[in-house]
């Protein structure tokens, strides 16, 4: 086959394979090894993707991939692999930080120890260096420039002011940048889309320019409610923030301007959701059927609202998870993103056959 097809279209056809088969594929020779490992295929795969999520609970990440039926009436998350946090030496029993994932690359952050970069796929990890321990952390960001340098950003607190740091993976070194222009209290952790990272507190959008590297306000949606529940999040490649008040909840997307995508007053919302300990954790694109998924922390237990069809969908995970995001897995080593020193970590992923699952999502109509 690899002496009648050019290389292009063995690209082209290796990349529509799920990540799993593809494991396969790099044991079948070395010509196939390569392919699977060249960068430009590692982005092209990436790209064709599909959405999966990463289920953050305590020193545990469980891996879960997102199968949803024709007609939307069931959504099914097959367990892909359970990630065990506890590499970091010294580290055993304190909680860790899931701050977000950028090329398939997830970073994870630590209170009292060095923040780390992981890619489950390849099985790779590396320690970049501490912080500062003379300001306290208030939220960590995760993103990459057009460049392609991949930095960690660090919104932090001395007794007097706000602070930003920035660390660039290949200079073992954390920059002070200035003063952030707000006071941020309570803050999530940063969302990366497009060369840039946004955070929202209280009621205020703000980006970092990865570029640039310059913290400033962002655009709110209007009629912007500081006392409502509110998440960022990605739908069809645009920046979006879901919104939830005692006046309805609403969805808007980032097109030119902010565009009011879902708009739904209280009386028509789902029951479920009118309860006062909703809290909204993650905003979801299910990247096939352009229908939007808000995962919600209730008071026993953790639920998906389809906003699309007013549905809730019943997950069988606990309220002890810490946090819960989106995820597409990648081939990228970690050698080509920085100078770090880069370990191997045994995160060979034990393929399931399909008709295994393990959480099953079934709806129940408003």
């Amino acid at each position: 086959m690899e002496d009648v097809l050019t290389e292009n279209i063995m690209f082209d056809v290796l990349s529509r394979l799920p990540f799993k088969t593809l494991i396969y594929c790099k044991c079948v020779c070395k010509k196939w090894r390569d392919l699977v490992s060249d960068l430009y295929f590692v982005h092209l795969h990436h790209s064709k993707s599909p959405q999966c999520l990463l289920i953050h609970q305590y020193r545990v990440i469980e891996w879960v991939d997102i199968e949803q039926e024709v007609d939307h009436q069931r959504l099914t998350l097959n367990h892909v692999k359970s990630l065990n946090l506890n590499f970091c030496k010294g580290s055993f029993g304190y909680p860790r930080i899931q701050v977000g994932s950028v090329n398939g690359l997830i970073c994870v952050c630590h209170p009292y120890y060095a923040p780390y970069i992981f890619n489950p796929v390849v099985g790779e990890y590396m320690f970049i260096p501490k912080p500062r321990s003379n300001l306290v952390s208030l939220s960590y960001g995760f993103g990459v420039s057009t460049a392609g340098e991949y930095k960690v950003i660090r919104i932090c607190c001395n007794t007097i002011s706000i602070e930003i740091e920035v660390y660039t993976l290949g200079t073992w070194k954390w920059r002070h940048l200035r003063q952030a222009p707000c006071n941020l209290e309570s803050i999530r952790h940063g969302l990366f889309l497009n060369g840039h990272v946004y955070w929202i507190a209280k009621g205020q959008i703000y980006d970092f320019d990865l570029n640039t590297e310059t913290f400033e306000l962002f655009p709110s949606p209007p009629g912007d409610n500081e006392e409502s529940k509110q998440v960022l999040g990605v739908l069809k490649g645009r920046l979006s923030r879901f919104s939830w008040s005692s006046l309805g909840l609403t969805v808007w997307v980032m097109k030119e301007c902010w565009c009011k995508a879902i708009a739904m007053i209280q009386e028509n919302i789902n029951p479920f959701l009118k309860s006062q300990e909703c809290g909204p954790m993650c905003l979801i694109d299910d990247g096939l059927k352009g229908v939007g998924i808000l995962i919600i922390r209730m008071a026993d237990e953790v639920v998906a609202y389809c906003l699309n069809m007013n549905m809730i969908l019943h997950l069988n995970f606990s309220c002890l998870l810490n946090t819960i995001m989106t995820y597409r897995p990648s081939f990228l080593k970690l050698e080509n993103v920085g100078s770090e020193y880069v370990e191997i970590k045994d995160y060979k992923l034990q393929i399931k056959p399909k008709n295994t699952k393990k959480v099953i999502i079934f709806n129940r109509r408003a």
